[in-house]
């Protein structure tokens, strides 16, 4: 399965799920997919969020509690929910308000793995 059919997979499976991305760590996306052409720009969050995941993975490394694995990001009217797939990409989901986060949060862990056979 390719990193499109992944995303696909996840994001229609999840009730709100509206985008979802695959990008390195530099910010770069590998794929992107948008579901019903709806108006969501996953490359500037995937490069905004990127930039908080590496903080975040120096922090939890500096404070030694391990690997960070997972971030989530809730806003107003989204949540955002970052998945580790090795040390230089992440995949992320963002959902609609009344996004189902469990889940996501299922299906973001599955999609990682199936990713990172990808790779």
């Amino acid at each position: 399965m390719g990193f499109l059919e992944i995303l696909k997979e996840m994001v229609d499976n999840v009730k709100g799920g509206i985008a979802a991305t695959i990008m390195g760590k530099d910010g770069i996306a590998i794929q992107n997919y948008v579901k019903d052409k709806a108006d969501y720009d996953m490359d500037s969050l995937g490069v905004e969020y990127a930039r908080i995941l590496e903080e975040t993975k120096n922090a939890s490394s500096m404070l030694k509690l391990g690997e960070v694995e997972e971030l989530s990001v809730s806003a107003e009217g989204s949540t955002i929910i970052m998945r580790l797939i090795n040390k230089d990409y992440f995949i992320a989901i963002a959902l609609g308000s009344g996004g189902n986060f469990g889940k996501a949060r299922y299906y973001l862990k599955k999609a990682a793995a199936g990713a990172r056979k990808e790779f």
